[in-house]
């Protein structure tokens, strides 16, 4: 899922554009950071929107792919400890 206001390189966006990305990101829409059962009520809680994260008690960076027929339950490993 794309930030809300596209800004390319080179831009000079004014503030209204880059508040709007940053309170998306801070929306918890950026990199979420939880154990593996909380990731996954997230993932329930709106299921086709991908995200990445990292589940601290697995200690595995995912990735959600907001498809529950992928993966396990959505979820694909990317790294970390198996």
């Amino acid at each position: 899922m794309p930030l809300p206001n596209n800004i390319q390189n080179g831009d000079q966006p004014d503030a209204a554009k880059l508040m709007a990305n940053f309170n998306w990101l801070a929306a918890g829409r950026g990199i979420k950071k939880d154990t593996y059962a909380n990731l996954a009520a997230h993932a329930a809680s709106a299921p086709a929107e991908a995200f990445v994260c990292y589940a601290t008690d697995n200690r595995q960076v995912m990735f959600y792919t907001g498809d529950v027929a992928v993966g396990t339950g959505g979820f694909i490993a990317l790294g970390g400890a198996l």
